[in-house]
C-alpha cells in the first residue's frame, strides 16, 4: 500500500513505491523527491527574485540574496542527509550489483547539483530581469543621443581646440617611454614641454588609437588629441559587440555636433534630457557633490547640471547585469561543477564508511593544510609549484597506503583516511600535474629571457585536465575505489 505523503503527487508516491520494491539502492538516494522539492523551491524563488529585481538600474545586492538562499539550500540538504542515514544498501551488506557504484555517485551528484544551482537562480534571474526590460542596440543609441544632446546644450561650456603632442620616435623596439622619458629628451636637447620621447611599440599603438596625426618625417609625429565630449559611456557594449553596435567616440561627435554647430530647441533638448533621466538615473550617486564647485572641471560640471553621475550609474548596473553572464560563465560554470562534486564526493565517502573514519578524515585534512602552510611560509617558498608538489606527495602517500587495506586483517582508521583522502583527490591529480607542467614551462622561459611567455591556450589544456580526472575517477570508481570500500569495512574493527 502507497502511504500518503502531504505536498507530494500521487504519481511521484507511486514511482517512489516503484523504486522501493524493485531497486532499494536507487530509492535510498531520494533523488526523485530532490528534484521534485527543488523544482518547486526554485520556481518560488524565482518569481520572488523576478518581481524584487524589476528595476535592472538598481543595486540588488546580489551577494545578501545567494547568502541567504544557501543557507536554506544547507538546511534542506541537512534533511536529505537524514533521509539517507536510515537506508544503506553497502552498509547493510545489500544485493550489490556491477554499476552500482557509479549509478549511487550519478543520483547523488544529480541531487547535490539541483540543490546547489538554487543558489545561484537570484544570479540569473537579474541577468534574465535585465535582458528583458533593455536591448543592446536601445542602450547604445540613448549613450549616444545623450552624449550629443548634452553637447548641444553645452557647446559654449566645451572646448573646441585640438591639444598637439609633438613625438619625436626611439628605435628602441620595446621601450617605453617611462624608462628612458627624462634622458632622452636631455640627451637629444628637445624640450620636455614640446617634445615626447616614445618608441616605435608605443607609436603604433598612438597609430591605432589616436584620434587625428600628422607626419612631420621619419622620426617626428604630431599626435591631436579631441576634447572629451563622452559624458555617459559604455566599454563593455563596444567590447562585445564591435562589428554591431557602435559608440560615438570624441571626435565623431565633434564631427556630428561642435564642427557644424547649429543653435538647437533647447527646450525640446532639455525634455529629452528629462526623459533620459527618468529612463536611466538611479538614486543619488556620490560624485560631484562632495566636490568645490570652482575646481571642478568642465565634464564634471556638466555631469553634475544634468544628473549624467545617476544615469551613468544606472546605465553601468543594467550593461553589468546583461553582460555578467558572458564574462563570468566558465568561472561560474567551474564553481558550480567543483561546489557539486566536492559535496558528492564528500557523500559518497561518508555513504561508505563509518562515521568516526569521516570525520576523522576531515581533521587530518585540516591537519595536513595548517603543517603544508607553515612549512611553505617557514622555508620561504614563493613559487606556486610548491604546494601542488606537497598535494602530489600526499596523494601518492595516501595512495601507496590504501592499497595495503587488500593485505590487512582488521580495519584500520589508518588505512580508512588513506582511503578517503585517496578517493576525493583522485578527479584533482590530472588538474595538479597539468598545472605543475604548465607553472614549470613558464618558469623556465622567465629565466632564459628575462619574461614570462604566457601559454596562449593553455585554458584548453586545463579543460582537458579537468575532464579527464573526472573520467578517470568514473572509470576506478566500480573496479578500486568501491572494491577497496568493500574490502576496508567487511574486515573485523581492530
Amino acid at each position: 500500500m502507497i502511504s500518503k505523503r502531504p505536498f507530494i503527487p500521487y504519481f511521484l508516491q507511486k514511482f517512489d513505491d516503484k523504486l522501493l520494491r524493485n531497486k532499494p539502492n536507487a530509492w535510498s538516494a531520494r533523488t526523485h523527491f530532490v528534484l521534485y522539492f527543488s523544482g518547486l523551491f526554485a520556481v518560488c524563488l524565482f518569481a520572488l527574485c523576478f518581481f524584487s529585481f524589476s528595476d535592472a538600474r538598481q543595486n540588488n545586492n546580489i551577494e545578501i540574496w545567494t547568502i541567504f538562499v544557501s543557507l536554506i539550500v544547507f538546511i534542506g540538504m541537512i534533511f536529505w542527509l537524514i533521509f539517507l542515514l536510515r537506508f544503506n544498501v553497502f552498509k547493510r551488506y545489500g544485493d550489490w550489483k556491477r554499476g552500482d557504484g557509479i549509478k549511487s555517485f550519478a543520483l547523488y551528484f544529480v541531487s547535490i547539483s539541483a540543490m546547489v544551482s538554487i543558489a545561484f537562480i537570484p544570479y540569473l534571474t537579474e541577468i534574465i530581469s535585465a535582458n528583458n526590460a533593455y536591448e543592446d542596440s536601445q542602450i547604445t543609441s540613448d549613450i549616444n543621443e545623450i552624449n550629443t544632446t548634452v553637447c548641444q546644450l553645452e557647446y559654449d561650456e566645451l572646448p573646441k581646440e585640438w591639444k598637439a603632442d609633438t613625438c619625436y620616435i626611439q628605435n628602441y623596439e620595446n621601450a617605453t617611454r617611462d624608462n628612458y622619458y627624462e634622458e632622452d629628451a636631455t640627451t637629444h636637447g628637445y624640450n620636455r614641454q614640446t617634445y615626447h620621447m616614445i618608441s616605435t611599440k608605443e607609436l603604433n599603438r598612438r597609430l591605432i588609437l589616436g584620434d587625428s596625426c600628422k607626419k612631420i618625417n621619419t622620426s617626428t609625429y604630431i599626435f591631436y588629441n579631441c576634447p572629451n565630449y563622452e559624458f555617459i559611456y559604455s566599454y563593455e557594449i563596444s567590447s562585445y559587440h564591435q562589428d554591431k553596435i557602435k559608440i560615438f567616440n570624441s571626435e565623431e561627435i565633434y564631427n556630428k555636433v561642435i564642427k557644424n554647430y547649429q543653435k538647437p530647441d533647447r527646450r525640446a533638448l532639455l525634455q529629452k534630457m528629462n526623459f533620459f533621466k527618468d529612463k536611466y538615473a538611479v538614486g543619488r550617486n556620490y560624485y560631484g557633490y562632495s566636490f568645490n564647485e570652482e575646481k571642478l572641471n568642465y565634464t564634471d560640471r556638466i555631469r553634475q547640471k544634468y544628473n549624467l553621475h545617476e544615469m551613468n550609474t544606472g546605465i553601468s548596473n543594467i550593461i553589468s547585469k546583461k553582460y555578467k553572464w558572458v564574462k563570468d560563465w566558465p568561472v561560474t560554470a567551474r564553481v558550480f561543477f567543483y561546489i557539486s562534486l566536492i559535496l558528492t564526493l564528500a557523500v559518497f565517502i561518508f555513504r561508505h564508511t563509518t562515521i568516526k573514519t569521516f570525520f576523522l578524515s576531515l581533521l587530518t585534512a585540516v591537519i595536513l593544510l595548517i603543517l603544508t602552510s607553515l612549512i611553505i611560509a617557514m622555508g620561504r617558498f614563493g613559487d606556486n609549484i610548491v604546494p601542488l608538489n606537497f598535494i602530489l606527495f600526499y596523494f601518492l602517500v595516501f595512495t601507496i597506503i590504501a592499497f595495503t587495506v587488500k593485505a590487512a586483517k582488521v580495519r584500520s582508521a589508518i588505512q580508512g583516511i588513506a582511503l578517503n583522502s585517496f578517493t576525493i583527490a583522485a578527479p584533482f591529480v590530472p588538474l595538479v600535474i597539468m598545472a605543475i607542467c604548465i607553472f614549470t614551462k613558464e618558469r623556465r622561459s622567465s629565466y632564459y629571457y628575462a619574461e614570462y611567455t604566457f601559454i596562449s591556450n593553455k585554458w584548453v589544456y586545463y579543460l582537458s585536465a579537468e575532464i579527464g580526472g573526472l573520467l578517470i575517477f568514473l572509470f576506478l570508481l566500480e573496479p578500486v575505489f568501491r572494491h577497496l570500500y568493500r574490502k576496508w569495512y567487511a574486515l573485523p574493527e581492530d
